[in-house]
């Protein structure tokens, strides 16, 4: 998603993470790159967390802690 990210945003001269981190590596500073992998590695387990809880109460077939 990163990559597209810094996709439209170079097409459409727009300021955003993808930019951001584009050129924190191009600029090596590493700094940032670590923040921003952070970041981001932080919000997908979040996402997935969200996920899996949103099919335990959306699903009855799945149950926690059963066998």
């Amino acid at each position: 998603l990163l990559g597209g990210a810094v996709i439209v945003e170079q097409i459409y001269a727009l300021p955003g993470l993808g930019r951001m981190v584009l050129d924190a590596i191009l600029q090596r500073d590493y700094a940032l790159v670590q923040g921003s992998v952070l970041f981001i590695a932080f919000n997908f387990m979040i996402v997935n967390l969200l996920v899996d809880l949103a099919y335990v109460a959306l699903d009855p077939r799945i149950r926690l802690g059963e066998q």
